[in-house]
């Protein structure tokens, strides 16, 4: 991984453990203040929202990050500001739509889903999506760049300020019921994303990034709707999943309230927690982008073999020993965390952690494929392979989730499902490109599987707050011993994105 790669991803990574970190505190609050059933309505509402941002500024901020590394590479600047206007319009035109639908037809959209008390909620996403909107707008065009500074930090800012107001909204309005909580939580995250726009705009002013310039409007086009196209698949289905899941859970045999507590428990609990190890993929993801995009316009294609293969080995010696960690710990955490939420459903807790453990991984597989496939201009394709990998999972889904044997486990076969066909077919277009070291494969999962062992048996010994303590010190210590002929590698990547950071 060059030095561009490795700092940006050393960024993004601790912001996203500083993100990740507010919004576990969030997550463990406000599901005490609103409850499994609110929790279940929140996560609807902003699956609901994720999708629609998706809509807006998914693709144009992939599209910017691509097409702006790729002008600088030329050294043609002009050509940014065109990019710029293009992005507004169209993140602004549809944004106005979004917003018209969701003022007007929340109660059916609440009522269909079978959570009619979220329909004020759905109606402040109106205010809410284009801010959003031009928060990935601004994101692309400074990423484009290369810089991933204000990406973090604007990321830092939405947490810390969803954290303080989103809480505050939601304890004022909890008398009202989960319907109250959740539009505070809501109106919490919308004051959150107008400081991350303020912030934003000044640094695209900074950057002298705020102008508009005629022309290169096809351009722009073809690269940003492939991959806004193929950027709504994967929160269309979760959008989907949203609306039917608990219908089909009941279909299986579970009555509304258990099926709507297991939506909570997935998506509340065991989603909060287990997701924590993707910063790493999305946050490599996002530094790989630009980066491979500026060598792939320069034509350097041995220099896009090293870039890529490191990052895909940095990526799975970070996130392996997470996961199965996150799994062996699972058991003794979650009554920790979430005391009340989590009573009467902890053994499904686990269960779903240990499943959802391996979709995790593959998606974070596919995010970094995805991003070299994007990198090297395929956004038709993207689109294609997103589509198939999207029909596959709903049709996975709808299937598991009708069958009682393994309804709860839905979600996560339907993940794995969509991650593996994405993966497979990028490979296939890469053929050539990505070269993976079989030793640098397997020795972090042989590490990762003597790591889960050892503190499941400690656990058992001593399953207390200081057991886990020590559990997670021996997991680190057992890991990084029995990995280090890589451990030395990669801590000198981390150590020079610092430094670079630095100077």
């Amino acid at each position: 991984m060059n030095n561009n790669v490795g700092k940006g991803a050393v960024i993004l990574t601790l912001s996203g453990l500083v993100c990740k970190l507010f919004g576990g505190l969030f997550r463990l609050p406000l599901t005490n203040i609103i409850g499994l059933r609110g929790i279940a309505v929140f996560q609807m509402v902003m699956t609901i929202y994720s999708f629609s941002l998706v809509c807006v500024s998914g693709g144009v901020t992939n599209a910017l990050s691509k097409l702006v590394s790729s002008a600088r590479a030329r050294g043609d600047y002009k050509t940014i500001g065109a990019y710029f206007k293009h992005a507004c319009i169209f993140s602004l035109t549809a944004s106005s739509v979004f917003a018209a639908v969701f003022l007007l037809f929340s109660p059916f959209i609440a009522e269909f889903a079978g959570v009619s008390e979220g329909t004020n909620s759905y109606r402040m996403l109106a205010l809410l999506l284009p801010f959003g909107a031009f928060v990935g707008t601004a994101r692309g065009i400074l990423q484009g760049y290369g810089n991933m500074t204000p990406t973090a930090i604007s990321q830092i800012i939405e947490q810390v300020v969803k954290f303080a107001f989103g809480l505050i909204f939601a304890y004022i309005l909890k008398d009202q019921g989960a319907a109250g909580g959740v539009f505070g939580a809501i109106l919490g995250i919308t004051v959150s994303e107008i400081f991350a726009c303020l912030y934003l705009g000044l640094k695209l002013k900074k950057q002298d990034c705020l102008y508009f310039a005629d022309g290169h409007r096809r351009e722009f086009y073809k690269a940003s709707l492939p991959l806004t196209f193929g950027g709504v698949i994967l929160p269309l289905t979760h959008a989907l999943e949203s609306v039917f899941i608990v219908k089909l859970l009941v279909v299986s045999g579970l009555s509304e309230t258990s099926a709507a507590a297991i939506y909570g428990v997935q998506t509340g609990v065991v989603g909060a927690i287990l997701n924590f190890p993707l910063i790493i993929s999305i946050a490599l993801s996002a530094a790989l982008l630009p980066n491979l995009s500026y060598l792939v316009e320069k034509g350097d294609r041995n220099q896009q073999k090293e870039v890529i293969t490191k990052s895909m080995h940095t990526m799975w010696y970070l996130l392996i020993p997470l996961v199965v960690g996150l799994m062996a710990v699972a058991e003794k955490l979650y009554p920790l965390i979430y005391p009340h939420a989590i009573e009467g459903y902890l053994d499904v807790a686990i269960q779903l952690t240990y499943v959802g453990g391996v979709a995790i991984v593959c998606s974070a597989i596919q995010q970094q494929l995805v991003s070299i496939l994007l990198a090297n201009g395929h956004f038709r394709d993207s689109l294609i392979f997103n589509a198939l990998g999207g029909m596959v999972k709903i049709a996975i889904l709808a299937i598991v989730a009708i069958t009682p044997e393994v309804s709860v486990f839905a979600i996560s076969i339907s993940n794995v499902a969509l991650a593996a066909i994405v993966s497979i077919c990028v490979i296939i277009k890469l053929r050539g490109l990505i070269a993976l070291s079989l030793f640098e494969l397997s020795l972090p999962l042989l590490a990762s599987g003597v790591m889960f062992m050892a503190v499941k048996i400690l656990l058992t010994f001593l399953p207390t707050v200081y057991g886990l303590c020590l559990a997670v010190v021996l997991a680190a210590a057992i890991y990084f011993v029995l990995t280090f002929p890589l451990t030395s590698k990669y801590f000198n990547v981390i150590l020079k994105g610092l430094k670079k950071q630095r100077q």
